[in-house]
């Protein structure tokens, strides 16, 4: 059965973090929707104005069927993220249901606004240390606490990305996606 996964995208997202964590998740053959936090399907853009056309709006997302969910980072996405009271609750649904969050960057914050996080190990850019609270704190690159994932900031991507393919599908998945990509993993 195929895995399903949505990526959040808000106004100021890291365009890194998005387009590499769904590229890598795709080429493993994971059913990726990029979601806008509108209630319809608007351009967004990201901290470095790339626009890019979300797949579908957080209105019309059905998170029931979703194994995970992902948030990018980038200051300004990661505090408009925060501040959806829809994007809080699905995380909070999805969490309550077992499934996978996956958050990088600065967006690991969203997980502790969200009270997903306290006691767990997790780390987020070094600038957003200060949002961590409750968290046992960690320097690592990728940090996986039971079903949460986080991880350090965009040139941690590709790290991430595989992170995710292998908890979704898979370690051969992982080595089967790198044979095109040649990633340091």
């Amino acid at each position: 059965m195929t895995k399903k996964v949505a990526v959040f995208m808000a106004a100021g997202f890291e365009e890194m973090e998005l387009t590499i964590t769904v590229d890598i998740l795709r080429r493993a053959g994971v059913e990726v929707l990029t979601v806008s936090l509108d209630e319809q399907i608007n351009p967004v853009c990201g901290s470095r104005n790339i626009v890019m056309l979300p797949d579908t709006c957080i209105g019309s997302l059905d998170y029931s069927n979703l194994d995970m969910a992902v948030l990018p980072g980038g200051v300004e996405g990661t505090r408009n993220l925060a501040q959806n009271d829809k994007v809080i609750a699905i995380l909070q649904k999805m969490h309550k249901a077992g499934k996978k969050i996956a958050a990088i960057c600065a967006a690991p914050a969203v997980l502790v606004k969200a009270r997903l996080a306290e006691g767990l190990c997790m780390t987020s850019h070094p600038a957003a240390t200060e949002h961590m609270g409750g968290v046992k704190y960690s320097e690592d690159r990728v940090v996986i606490d039971g079903n949460i994932t986080t991880s350090r900031a965009a040139g941690t991507t590709f790290e991430f990305a595989y992170a995710l393919v292998e908890q979704l599908v898979g370690k051969p998945a992982v080595k089967a996606v790198n044979e095109g990509v040649l990633a340091r993993i």
